[in-house]
């Protein structure tokens, strides 16, 4: 197995590698490894919150951020050790995932990601656990999350 298998870069180099992306290895597996341009080692894994099994970032020391669903579809809740943020997508949501989102704080963006182009512009300063959480979830979104949101009559 090779590490990194990507990089997360910013206007200064590179702020985070990462190893091997996947679903089962999120949810059930080993966790994403993730190491800082310090050196210090994170792991992109999952843990249950309520009902829901959600993607969250474990340090050595504990929790770094965690992530919940917020009562719409596809739009998801992001918290760290300084920040509440909601990842909500543009546009219309239909059956396929969204590929445009924003990070909002209090109803203020404070960055778009295009998720085709795999690029976050942050328009403040954003943390990188909130980066790698909103990436987490743009992929692989919380598993059952279709049933999560209350059906309208």
């Amino acid at each position: 197995m090779q590490f990194p298998v990507e990089e997360l870069v910013g206007p200064d180099g590179v702020l985070a590698q990462l190893g091997r992306d996947g679903s089962l290895r999120i949810f059930l597996g080993p966790g994403r490894r993730v190491q800082l341009s310090d050196g210090t080692e994170w792991r992109i894994k999952a843990t249950t919150r309520g009902r829901h099994i959600v993607p969250i970032i474990l340090a050595d020391d504990g929790k770094v951020a965690v992530s919940s669903p917020l009562f719409a579809r596809h739009s998801y809740g992001l918290n760290g050790k300084g920040y509440g943020l909601a990842l909500i997508p543009t546009g219309r949501v239909g059956v396929r995932r969204p590929s445009d989102w924003f990070l909002r704080s209090h109803g203020t963006d404070v960055a778009s990601i295009e998720g085709a182009e795999r690029r976050l512009t942050a328009h403040e300063p954003l943390p990188i656990s909130a980066a790698l959480l909103a990436f987490t979830l743009i992929t692989h979104g919380i598993p059952g999350e279709a049933n999560l949101v209350p059906a309208q009559d």
